[in-house]
């Protein structure tokens, strides 16, 4: 690989590290908190402890997607290459703002912080997301409608998060001219695409309806507007660095001193103002 190709690929894997982990620790970890409170609500849906093929239950389908997540979770954590989340991968001039003893855990911890931002932040437009489902779901007759409608919102989230993901790694490949299947090799295990098809094999197995019955058009558009309202809100520079600041307060602990989660903050409303001032121009 030329010299001038190799300082594009840094600039393009530098630039996109920075992004996909802010969008991705919004999105991939609301939904995810969308996810459990979906899962312990379908513990009450009538089919729950049904029988599907294989011989497992319902139950079993969610609980599939629930280890996945754990799954994911170890790769990021611990991953020999492509290393997002490791202390000792840190600069120097990074690595003095924080605690000395600061673990990968913490760092892991700290991350996961945005999403649970994000999920408080947003938490009115998901109520509202899934009372559209719920609302279409009795429409139409389908039994177990106000829990079913949960496990539905949180499919969405889901694809809602696969869906920033992609457009984080696809705009910096763009940008930077570097192919899209390098910072996939790279940046691929963020993605929550395989959960997302499991949770929905999971929905199906509760109601296979929920992939089959015609929308009305209002349905429809009321659903569409919700979707677009929480895409719009997760991706949102507002959300996605307030989130961060809100992480650095209630993980204070693990930086070097308050002097160093002030500058912290300082300089992630500097980032905001950045941002903003390059949408708007």
């Amino acid at each position: 690989m030329e010299k001038r190709e190799l300082q594009r690929l840094y600039a393009a894997v530098s630039t996109a590290a920075s992004l996909v982990k802010l969008v991705c620790g919004v999105a991939n970890n609301a939904a995810w908190l969308v996810c459990l409170e979906a899962h312990d609500r379908m513990k009450g849906h009538y089919r729950y402890n049904a029988r599907i093929s294989g011989g497992h239950t319902v139950g079993w389908a969610y609980l599939r997607a629930l280890k996945m997540y754990q799954q994911y979770e170890r790769r990021l954590l611990y991953a020999t290459e492509n290393r997002m989340f490791c202390v000792a991968d840190m600069s120097p001039e990074v690595r003095k703002r924080y605690w000395d003893g600061l673990t990968d855990q913490q760092y892991y911890e700290f991350w996961t912080g945005l999403g649970a931002d994000a999920y408080k932040r947003t938490r009115p437009m998901i109520t509202s997301l899934q009372n559209k489902y719920r609302l279409s779901l009795l429409n139409h007759g389908i039994k177990d409608a106000d829990i079913l409608a949960w496990a539905m919102v949180a499919q969405a989230c889901l694809e809602l998060a696969v869906k920033m993901y992609e457009s984080a790694i696809t705009n910096t490949a763009k940008e930077h001219g570097v192919r899209k299947d390098i910072m996939e090799r790279i940046f691929g295990q963020f993605s929550l695409k395989e959960i997302a098809r499991v949770w929905g094999m999971a929905l199906s197995d509760t109601e296979p309806a929920t992939g089959g019955y015609e929308l009305e058009h209002t349905e429809e558009r009321n659903i569409e507007v919700g979707l677009e309202q929480l895409e719009e809100a997760w991706s949102n520079p507002t959300t996605l660095y307030k989130a961060t600041i809100e992480s650095v307060d209630d993980y204070a602990e693990i930086f070097a001193s308050r002097m160093e989660a002030k500058i912290a903050k300082s300089e992630i409303d500097a980032a905001e103002r950045k941002t903003r001032e390059e949408m708007e121009g």
